[in-house]
């Protein structure tokens, strides 16, 4: 399908519904979301209009006592599970399943926003090789997540290896196994972050000492450990 709902795999991305704007632990993460999927499904009616409204009201009501990392950026509550299995996280008014194209106005941004929103991983011309590698590292949609929704470290990680004149086929084949155990490292300090979509100036890794810095800022010893392994493998 795409990167937010990759075709292998059970797993998926909600990170453009302000999921990691909140203050909250992987294993908090997941029982925020099997509480809203599980009020959703016992509340809302999809031939009663009025049971959607009231579900994102209480939803609000209930989460406001949840930190932020960014006061101005909203949590939609209809971010859930929308698979039998609970595996799966996604839009759960989203038409697929209302049949109502419109149904997403119940949201905070609306259908016309929700609908046409594009992340950076998703909208990059390597967004399949990606897909590819975060199915493959993620144990469950809140690791996929992260994973998808860390586009600046993705751009870094592209340009690092281009600088390097490693051609993007080789990043993904040859140095598949180097770049899995960069994103594994990357993981154990992703509830810190707040990822977005957001432009950056990419012309800020212009060249590999300032992406030396920038991955040491990240990932600190672990990154030089990494880079000396790289080292090995490729000395040229």
């Amino acid at each position: 399908m795409s990167l937010c709902h990759p075709d292998v795999g059970n797993v998926s991305c909600g990170a453009c519904c302000g999921l990691f704007n909140l203050k909250l632990q992987p294993k908090e993460f997941k029982t925020l979301l099997l509480e809203r999927t599980f009020e959703f499904q016992t509340t809302v009616n999809f031939e009663v209009r009025h049971s959607f409204p009231i579900f994102r009201k209480e939803r609000e009501t209930k989460e406001a006592h949840i930190p932020k990392k960014d006061d101005m950026t909203y949590n939609c509550p209809f971010l859930g599970y929308v698979d039998p299995a609970k595996q799966r996280i996604g839009c759960m008014i989203h038409p697929i399943f209302t049949g109502d194209p419109k149904s997403q106005n119940f949201s905070f941004y609306g259908a016309s926003i929700c609908q046409a929103y594009d992340c950076k991983n998703k909208e990059s011309i390597l967004a399949d090789l990606w897909e590819s590698l975060f199915v493959e590292i993620a144990k469950d949609s809140v690791e996929y997540s992260f994973l998808s929704a860390d586009h600046i470290f993705s751009y870094a990680l592209e340009k690092y290896f281009q600088l390097l004149n490693i051609s993007m086929d080789r990043m993904f084949q040859e140095f598949r196994l180097e770049m899995m155990d960069l994103f594994r490292m990357r993981l154990q300090t992703s509830a810190e972050k707040n990822f977005t979509s957001f432009e950056i100036n990419y012309e800020s890794f212009s060249d590999l000492s300032v992406l030396e810095d920038y991955f040491s800022k990240e990932l600190g010893q672990s990154w030089k450990d990494w880079r000396e392994g790289m080292t090995k493998k490729n000395p040229g």
